[in-house]
């Protein structure tokens, strides 16, 4: 029997569509961004303009935070072929790669979360995060051609954008056509394949005529991921094959694969465009990412071989207007839908004395799918040597409660009665490894029964002012949101910029956030488990300095920080304690002559520092959170990213890249920690090598060059333990194996 969702995916149609559809366009001169590999001097990089920190256009030295910017140039040079590997190579976040559901989990300044919640994930400034879980979704779903530039903001900003700007924000700025300097159209074109079957393809299309322009990018993405069943106790074949575990679940299949190995499918797309005419764009943005659950999941309990599946889909409409010289508008009005589907087959360990090692089995369908109305209007005006800034919001969502899961221990259902008793009197589609045969309940209805509905409302508006003094830029705004779940926040941001030169910054900083638990979290267990309608919004306050300075070829910037986290929401969905950080943070990038070519050598060194502490720590003995100051745990307390690029006056270019995480100490929860068990030190080396010749371009890309065998925490709970003679403790891997050395080669074609 095949679960839902077994059909495989058409993944050949997808990419002859694409391709189609590059052919059909008339290309209006041959290409635009070839140059890429030569890149832009260090001094046009730190003169690129940024809005993600104000929500005007303003020069890194002048934003009123600490930023990262990874250009276009760095993705080309580096072989990015994923948002997922730009952002293991930046500072300040610690990552663990699940390849499971996400596939990325980031935490950003310390900051540990049941998955990456407290991010902000903004598509040309439209909020990517899904409705329901907020989960920012780090993945290989959309068209790296597409990227102009990522800006990533560090700290608090609720000021300006809102709720659940927590620890602070990605924003993926992508190509438009009306950003072309002539009439015409543009095509970027970029296939690649390698280790573990993975292959794929990136079309970006872009054009413009007159006042006119559009842009549509598009990428579809199919691999079987890395096979890590011998890496780590509870992921081993033995395990997933267990007839006394699993039973008759052993006769299912998916994807014309059985159950009972390791097997990590994964089935990924992304499209997204817009359309500008004058001043008006109409765009949309639609992913969909079908992923197996990896080395997340112990064997004993879950078999990774099933899609679990969360798309999104964003309309949105927006007008800009010049009303006077001193007043700028902006109208914003948008629709968006956020989906979390897919099959979940469990193995329970039987609580019957003498029967622990069989299981009550289940193979069930689990469905929510939320809804957003937003509008806002925003205005700028400029008054002599003052920019005040400011706007309304109102959003209206309509959130799935609990999840649709028809027949799981006697969860909320669209399709059999909650109450249904099935075969052993726990719920329709719960059976026993024992039984012969297993039939699985019906699927849940696509649309969600009203009855299994939330409706909010949310109202917020925030004001800022930017004045210019001699020498310095004084930033200060207010938020005022009021949701009709939690009621209201209030979040002021000031800061103050004193510029020695044009190049040379000391910034003084302090904002306040809060984030709104998600909704998964309120309602979204079964029968009570793990949600909680009495939540509170978790606090943020954050105090910064930052000196930034370029001398020459050289670019130093520095942050030391302290940040103050209450009524911390943990992964079983509580408000419980606080949490201290204290963090330094340097992001370096430089230039030298190169002796091969006219193109200089370039590079970039960042270190990060972290002190991470909670109030609450986990007693093993009791099984429960107590009060007492702790270190946090799975936040290496050093991290270094360094890399450097090597052109050469052949079209070669040569990019190497290492990542060094320091030994650090597991989650507080994690059965390990009360073993005394640490994460070991690591460094894993990424390289890439690309030729370009117009219109033509070939990237070889090697990940984990030397194939350090290393592990990355367990994420959420991190409760399976590593005593392998026995069933695990939690259904979450403690650790998490790495996969070992890996080959793509990308080729491209521009003009």
């Amino acid at each position: 029997m095949k679960t839902e969702g077994a059909v495989p995916s058409n993944w050949t149609a997808r990419t002859l569509a694409l391709v189609i559809l590059v052919l059909g366009v008339r290309a209006g001169h041959a290409q635009e961004d070839m140059d890429l590999l030569l890149g832009l001097s260090l001094e046009e990089l730190m003169r690129i303009d940024v809005t993600l920190a104000s929500g005007v256009e303003e020069s890194i030295f002048d934003a009123p935070a600490a930023m990262v910017v990874v250009t276009a140039q760095d993705i080309q040079q580096r072989g990015y072929t994923n948002l997922a590997e730009i952002i293991v190579d930046l500072p300040g976040f610690d990552v663990v790669f699940t390849n499971g559901i996400p596939y990325l989990y980031a935490y950003q300044r310390g900051y540990r979360t049941p998955s990456t919640q407290r991010t902000l994930l903004m598509i040309d400034g439209q909020v990517d995060n899904h409705l329901w879980t907020h989960q920012a979704t780090f993945s290989r779903r959309f068209p790296i051609s597409s990227i102009e530039r990522v800006e990533i903001l560090y700290g608090p900003a609720s000021a300006v954008y809102g709720p659940n700007a927590f620890l602070g924000i990605v924003n993926v700025v992508t190509h438009q056509g009306a950003d072309l300097e002539t009439d015409g159209n543009v095509a970027d074109v970029r296939i690649h394949g390698g280790s573990y079957s993975q292959r794929g393809i990136d079309v970006t299309l872009r054009g413009r005529q007159q006042d006119l322009a559009y842009s549509l990018s598009g990428r579809v993405f199919r691999s079987d991921e890395p096979d890590l069943s011998g890496d780590f106790g509870f992921l081993d074949n033995r395990l997933y094959g267990d007839e006394q575990i699993w039973g008759p679940l052993l006769q299912q299949e998916h994807r014309n694969r059985s159950f009972g190995t390791y097997y990590d499918p994964t089935d990924d797309n992304g499209f997204l465009g817009s359309i500008t005419y004058h001043d008006a764009k109409l765009g949309f943005v639609h992913w969909e990412r079908k992923e197996g659950y990896g080395a997340q999941y112990v064997a004993d309990r879950v078999q990774n071989n099933v899609f679990w599946n969360t798309n999104g889909s964003h309309l949105y409409g927006e007008v800009e207007r010049q009303v006077e010289d001193w007043l700028h508008s902006s109208s914003h009005l948008s629709y968006r839908v956020s989906r979390t589907w897919g099959g979940w087959p469990e193995a329970l360990p039987d609580w019957n004395e003498g029967m622990e090692s069989y299981s009550y089995i289940s193979n069930t369908n689990w469905n929510s799918i939320s809804n957003s109305w937003l509008f806002k209007q925003q205005f700028e005006v400029t008054l002599q040597d003052v920019l005040i800034t400011g706007g309304l919001k109102f959003e209206r969502k309509e959130l799935t409660k609990a999840y649709d899961i028809p027949g799981y221990w006697n969860a909320f259902s669209s399709t059999v009665a909650a109450n249904a008793p099935g075969p052993h009197g726990l719920g329709a589609g719960i059976g026993h490894s024992s039984d012969s045969t297993y039939t699985a309940p019906p699927i849940p209805n696509l649309e969600m029964p009203p009855a299994n509905l939330a409706l909010t409302e949310d109202l917020g508006g925030f004001v800022q002012g930017i004045w210019d003094r001699d020498a310095w830029r004084f930033n200060a705004g207010i938020r005022w949101d009021d949701n009709s779940i939690y009621g209201r926040s209030i979040n002021p941001r000031v800061s103050a910029v004193y510029k020695f030169s044009e190049r040379r910054a000391l910034k003084f900083l302090y904002s306040q956030a809060f984030q709104e638990p998600a909704p998964i979290q309120v309602w979204g267990g079964w029968n009570g488990r793990l949600s909680n309608p009495d939540l509170e919004p978790e606090k943020a306050r954050n105090a910064e300095i930052i000196a930034m300075t370029q001398t020459g070829r050289l670019f130093h910037d520095a942050s030391l920080y302290y940040s103050h986290y209450d009524d911390v929401i943990k992964e079983e969905a509580e408000n419980a304690g606080s949490r201290d950080v204290w963090g330094l943070e340097y992001r370096g990038r430089f230039t030298t002559p190169n002796p091969l070519t006219a193109a200089d050598l370039s590079g970039y060194f960042y270190y990060t520092y972290a002190n991470v502490t909670s109030s609450t720590v986990f007693n093993h003995e009791a099984g429960s959170w107590e009060n007492g100051d702790t270190d946090l745990g799975d936040i290496a307390p050093h991290k270094i990213n360094v890399g450097i690029n090597i052109p050469t006056s052949s079209g070669l270019n040569a990019n190497l890249r290492a990542n060094f995480v320091s030994e650090r100490k597991l989650y507080s929860q994690n059965p390990l920690r009360a073993q005394g068990e640490t994460i070991d030190a690591y460094v894993q080396i990424n390289g890439a090598l690309s030729w370009s010749q117009e219109p033509f371009g070939i990237t070889l890309k090697v990940t984990n060059l030397l194939a350090s065998d290393h592990f990355h925490p367990g994420v959420e709970q991190a409760d399976s333990g590593n005593d392998f003679s026995q069933r695990s403790l939690g259904f979450r891997n403690s650790l998490v194996p790495q996969p070992g050395r890996s080959v793509a080669l990308r080729l491209s074609m521009q003009y």
